[in-house]
């Protein structure tokens, strides 16, 4: 029950700064902050090649 407690609580919906569509940025994918605070979707940041460094 606590890591699905914890998993609730990481969930942190975003929307992307190129695309505009909202997403989870709390995700183990590629989705990041962009210079700290720019937020991009994994799929964007995959397109793009805006890779969390």
């Amino acid at each position: 029950m606590k890591n699905e407690h914890d998993k609730k609580n990481k969930c942190h919906i975003e929307v992307c700064y190129l695309c505009n569509q909202e997403f989870d940025i709390g995700k183990d994918d590629c989705s990041h902050y962009h210079y700290g605070k720019y937020p991009i979707c994994a799929n964007c940041s995959e397109a793009y090649g805006f890779f969390n460094i």
